[in-house]
C-alpha cells in the first residue's frame, strides 16, 4: 500500500494537477487573513469550509489522474482494484494535511487573531480541518470517470453538491417540520461549523460528535463508492 501511494504522489506531482486548488487555497488563506485581528474559531470555520472544497477538488482531479491503460497496469501491480483506488482515497486525504497545518498555524504563527490561540483550539481545530477535508475527498470520488463519462457534466454535479453541503441550515429552514430529518442524508459539514462558530458555548460531547460524524460519513460514501466500483467491474468483466 505504500509503494502504491508513493506511486500515485509522483503521478500527481508530475501532472503538475495539484498547483491550481493549492495555489488557491494558500493564496486564499493569506488574503482573508489580510485583515487583522480575527477571531479564532470562527476565522477557522472559514478555513475548515474553504479547505473541504479544496479536498474535493484534488480528489476529483487525482482519482482519474492515470489513463486507461496506465490504470490497467497499475492495477496489475497493485493487485486489486479496491486496493488501487483505496490508495488514491488515502492519499487524496494526506495530501490535504499539510493544507490543514497551514491553515491552521499561518494565522497563529503570524499573529492574525484578536488573541492568542490555546493549544487545545489549535489541536481541535486541525482535527476539524482534517476530518472535513476527508469529508470532501469521499464526496468527490463518487464523480470519477467511472460513473459519469463527460468530464464537464461531472465537475458541475460535484460542484451543486458541494453547494448543497454549503447550503444545509437554509435547506432545513425551508423544508417542513416533517421532512427535516433528510438533511441527516447531506454531509455533516455544517454541524462541524456551527461547533466552531460557537466554540466556547459547545459541550465536549457535541466537539467531539461531529468529528465522528464527518469521519463516519466519510467512510460510509467510500465504502459504498467501493462497492459499487467493484460491482460495476465484475459486471463489465462478465459482460
Amino acid at each position: 500500500m505504500t509503494s502504491l501511494v508513493s506511486f500515485l504522489h509522483t503521478c500527481f506531482m508530475r501532472s503538475y494537477k495539484y498547483g491550481p486548488p493549492t495555489f488557491v487555497f494558500c493564496l486564499g488563506i493569506i488574503f482573508v487573513y489580510s485583515v487583522v485581528p480575527n477571531p479564532v474559531m470562527a476565522s477557522y470555520a472559514f478555513s475548515t469550509t474553504f479547505l473541504f472544497i479544496i479536498s474535493a477538488v484534488i480528489c476529483y482531479t487525482l482519482i482519474d489522474i492515470e489513463t486507461v491503460n496506465q490504470e490497467s497496469v497499475t492495477m496489475l501491480h497493485s493487485g486489486s482494484l479496491l486496493k488501487l483506488y483505496i490508495s488514491k482515497l488515502l492519499y487524496g486525504w494526506l495530501f490535504s494535511v499539510p493544507l490543514a497545518l497551514y491553515a491552521v498555524l499561518f494565522p497563529a504563527l503570524f499573529q492574525k487573531f484578536d488573541r492568542n490561540p490555546s493549544f487545545e483550539e489549535l489541536c481541535m481545530s486541525l482535527i476539524y480541518h482534517v476530518s472535513s477535508s476527508w469529508l470532501g475527498v469521499s464526496l468527490a470520488c463518487w464523480f470519477s470517470s467511472k460513473f459519469i463519462r463527460s468530464r464537464l457534466m461531472s465537475f458541475l454535479m460535484l460542484s451543486v453538491v458541494v453547494a448543497v453541503t454549503l447550503s444545509v441550515q437554509g435547506i432545513k429552514n425551508i423544508l417542513p417540520e416533517s421532512l427535516e430529518n433528510a438533511i441527516l442524508l447531506l454531509p455533516p459539514l455544517n454541524s462541524t461549523i456551527n461547533v466552531l462558530i460557537n466554540y466556547d458555548a459547545a459541550t465536549l460531547y457535541s466537539k467531539l460528535t461531529v468529528i465522528g460524524a464527518s469521519l463516519l460519513y466519510g467512510v460510509i460514501i467510500a465504502a459504498l463508492f467501493l462497492f459499487m466500483l467493484r460491482k460495476r467491474k465484475l459486471d463489465s468483466s462478465h459482460s
